[in-house]
């Protein structure tokens, strides 16, 4: 009997946390240099995420970097599909002046059992000079 109410206690408090969780969990990402290429990746957790209800802006706008949801590839009965995830961020390009970027991850979870979460997180991209 005990086991069960332990069961019940942990799932009941399972779905009540429905706050998005941030990997990388800081407010950085790694480093980047000048004209090198860049990549790096943001998953976010414990979320329903769409196209429609997630944005990603990066400043200054003419930085070189970009976003974009990881593409995978979904197979079912010899049939294969690609689709957006978008709790799989990708950040990439090749940064174009030495200082910081800024990457701000907005908008909100869509709810299952109880509403959705805003969702409002901040990176910083230090990128330095090419030792050239």
């Amino acid at each position: 009997m005990k086991k069960v109410i332990t069961f019940i206690v942990l799932f009941i408090s399972a779905c009540a946390n429905h706050v998005p969780n941030f990997s990388p969990a800081g407010n950085e990402l790694p480093d980047g240099v000048v004209g090198q290429a860049y990549f790096a990746k943001v998953e976010i957790t414990n979320a329903v995420l769409f196209k429609e209800n997630i944005g990603v802006d990066i400043s200054p706008v003419n930085s070189g970097l970009i976003w974009k949801p990881e593409v995978i590839t979904l197979k079912r009965g010899g049939q294969e599909r690609e689709e957006e995830d978008y709790h799989h961020i990708i950040i990439s390009g090749r940064p174009k002046e030495m200082g910081e970027i800024m990457i701000h991850i907005n908008g909100y979870s869509m709810g299952t059992s109880m509403p959705g979460s805003k969702i409002d997180k901040s990176y910083i991209v230090k990128i330095n000079g090419g030792g050239r």
